[in-house]
């Protein structure tokens, strides 16, 4: 039978066990947590980590671009390739016709010459003075020779039997001219104004009905 003394030495030595496992438990514990704080691949640390980063304030600046370069073309006041018209022909679009140099000028509204061209015509015909394109046709006929064709005809002017008109050169039945583009600038018609096809294509498109016609001496 066990005594009270040898009772009270068995509890003594249970309370010291107990001490001892708890102190070692508590320092087992703190040297895990100690060493899950040191390590930084764990989710604790980096969580830790994260929360602890501050924003760092974004610092820009905008600069406004230059505005582009444009490089405008300005018209000169004079076309180089045609020079002015003859003085005293008013101002705007028109077409002048100058019988004494058989040159014609066709002018826009900002009396700008966008083309000037030989023609051939009649000596004094028609007098000088302001006229207007009253009638056009994409083929017309010449009243005293029937079987000669008109190309792009612009009448502007009244003669003794029939209008007078801007055309291309005539041409014969079978389509051949009946003077060459070289012998324009010289007296050569009845009283028409003859020019080349293309420029008589050209003052079709630009003569429309009302255009004034300026003709000088």
């Amino acid at each position: 039978m066990e005594t009270r003394t040898q009772r009270r030495t068995r509890r003594a030595r249970r309370q010291r066990i107990a001490t001892v496992s708890g102190a070692c438990a508590l320092a087992v514990g703190v040297a895990l947590v100690l060493a899950a704080c040191g390590r930084t691949d764990t989710p604790v640390a980096t969580t830790l980590r994260v929360r602890t980063l501050r924003p760092k304030p974004v610092r820009f600046s905008y600069r406004i671009p230059p505005a582009p370069t444009t490089t405008t073309t300005t018209r000169p006041a004079v076309n180089p390739d045609t020079g002015p018209p003859p003085a005293n022909t008013g101002v705007g679009r028109r077409i002048v016709y100058c019988n004494s140099c058989q040159k014609v000028w066709l002018v826009d509204e900002t009396d700008y010459v966008v083309a000037m061209f030989a023609v051939s015509g009649r000596r004094g015909t028609p007098r000088p003075g302001t006229y207007h394109v009253f009638r056009k046709l994409e083929m017309g006929h010449s009243k005293a020779h029937p079987d000669l064709r008109l190309p792009y005809f612009v009448g502007f002017a009244w003669g003794s039997t029939t209008d007078i008109g801007f055309h291309g050169i005539p041409l014969r039945p079978d389509g051949s001219p009946i003077q060459s583009d070289a012998e324009l600038g010289q007296f050569r018609s009845h009283g028409c104004v003859r020019a080349s096809q293309a420029d008589a294509v050209r003052t079709w498109n630009f003569g429309s009905v009302g255009r004034r016609v300026i003709v000088t001496p």
